[in-house]
């Protein structure tokens, strides 16, 4: 497996997924005597709907899959790590939490990467995945981590031309991210984004999170690591085999709407 040595950063797939992982929901405590990096899966982005209001039986165990999802990460964070990870079940998620008893080369690593950032609510995008070393594999593998944490396959995401969408949920205090979440996918993986939604109460969402949408179809070159999401990704997939395909992407600055008259509770941009 190749890697990327940028800015004596080291960089590979699987050093990406796990960067992708905390950016979504991760973070890093340093604390006497041991170092944690806690990622948070949200139950809401870990269930599935694919019939709104009924009871379409799945051929997956979910709650078997999730499980089975979060012990294969698991691994894959053990072999890159080399330290103890524990998955614990919390009322509204599950925490993935590493623990380093030492300041080693992996933990100086992702922080170098996240330019010292230590919670996901003010992380960027890592630097090296712009840079031009940076593999087709390395991205999709960061969006891949980022998507199973942040990630949702819903009926209910469907556009109002009946195609179906992913949604990657991005923290309210986060005004950066979408931005460079929706370069990475649309200048370097060729995956359009359909529309980014804010959240603020300008913008008729109160102070939510913001949402990037993407078309199932070219979402499959992503897809997620749970099998249940890949499974019910693959099931929209089918139901729009007869939608168009046309998929353009965002088209990012636009002429500025006249601006709405000031309220205490909208924050500024």
């Amino acid at each position: 497996m190749t890697g990327l040595i940028f800015d004596d950063d080291y960089l590979d797939p699987d050093v990406a997924y796990l960067l992708g992982m905390i950016v979504a929901r991760g973070t890093l405590l340093d604390r006497q005597p041991a170092r944690q990096i806690i990622i948070e899966f949200p139950y809401q982005n870990l269930e599935i709907e694919l019939e709104q209001g009924t009871e379409r039986p799945f051929p997956i165990n979910v709650p078997q899959s999730i499980e089975l999802g979060l012990s294969r990460i698991r691994e894959r964070v053990l072999e890159l790590m080399d330290c103890d990870v524990s998955i614990n079940k919390l009322d509204n998620n599950f925490h993935m939490v590493m623990t380093l008893t030492r300041r080693t080369l992996a933990w100086r690593n992702i922080l170098l990467h996240l330019n010292n950032k230590t919670s996901f609510r003010h992380m960027n995008i890592p630097a090296a995945l712009s840079h031009s070393s940076a593999t087709t594999d390395m991205r999709m593998e960061f969006i891949r981590g980022y998507a199973d944490v942040a990630g949702n396959v819903r009926r209910a995401n469907r556009y109002r031309d009946g195609r179906n969408r992913v949604r990657l949920d991005v923290l309210n205090d986060n005004w950066h991210l979408p931005v460079q979440l929706c370069r990475l996918l649309q200048d370097f993986l060729d995956i359009p984004v359909q529309l980014i939604t804010w959240g603020h109460p300008s913008l008729g969402r109160g102070m939510r999170e913001h949402q990037i949408n993407i078309f199932v179809k070219p979402f499959a070159r992503v897809g997620f690591s749970f099998e249940h999401k890949q499974r019910a990704l693959l099931t929209l997939i089918e139901q729009d085999a007869d939608k168009p395909n046309r998929y353009q992407p965002c088209p990012g600055r636009r002429r500025l709407r006249k601006a709405k008259p000031f309220t205490p509770d909208a924050e500024s941009e």
